[in-house]
């Protein structure tokens, strides 16, 4: 019998190699992940921290399923980690709104994705943007919002479809989140 909760991700070994050019054209393989283990267990809050180009959003992204690993194991619940997964949430680093909606349209479009009929996606945005604390800007768009306000749009969308596991690839997210107060993220 296990002695606290099952892992939820567990990575053995992963390497992630790019194939470059350098300045005279010649190809070098270079290595943003190379032996790379851990394990996170159900219910976790875990941050990976270390310098700049260490390899932190490299493994977010093969974990997310947007690049794919040159080597070792990853598994979520259990089961290999391949591609896309439509029950993990994504933070980007640069938010990745879209210009031509607004933010309750940006908020939305996992759920639009979804098929969820429109009235509930309608309402659902409205929450988590009350909940991250915009309300009155829902009809902004993204260049008419601070860096931080654009950061928490980034948040909502990310938890409007209910994702069993939220990656956040950012440096600012600490201070950021503090507005997400834990209580009421028990919707």
């Amino acid at each position: 019998m296990s002695g606290g909760p099952a892992i939820k991700i567990q990575a053995r070994d992963v390497r992630m190699d790019f194939s470059i050019a350098d300045d005279r054209g010649r190809k070098q393989q270079i290595s943003a992940l190379q032996d790379f283990n851990l394990d996170i267990r159900e219910g976790e809050f875990f941050t990976i921290l270390g310098p700049s180009g260490c390899g932190k959003s490299t493994f977010l992204n093969v974990l997310a399923g947007l690049a794919r690993k040159t080597g070792g194991s990853i598994d979520i619940d259990g089961q290999p980690a391949s591609g896309i997964n439509r029950h993990q949430g994504v933070v980007f680093q640069g938010y990745a709104l879209f210009p031509w909606r607004n933010v309750l349209q940006n908020i939305e479009m996992g759920l639009e994705i979804r098929h969820v009929p429109r009235r509930e996606r309608r309402q659902t945005a409205e929450h988590f943007l009350h909940l991250v604390g915009l309300d009155g800007f829902g009809h902004r768009y993204p260049h008419e919002l601070s860096g931080g306000m654009l950061q928490r749009v980034a948040i909502a969308r990310a938890l409007a479809y209910s994702p069993s596991l939220l990656l956040m690839a950012t440096s600012s997210c600490a201070y950021r989140c503090t507005r997400l107060r834990p209580a009421s993220l028990a919707w």
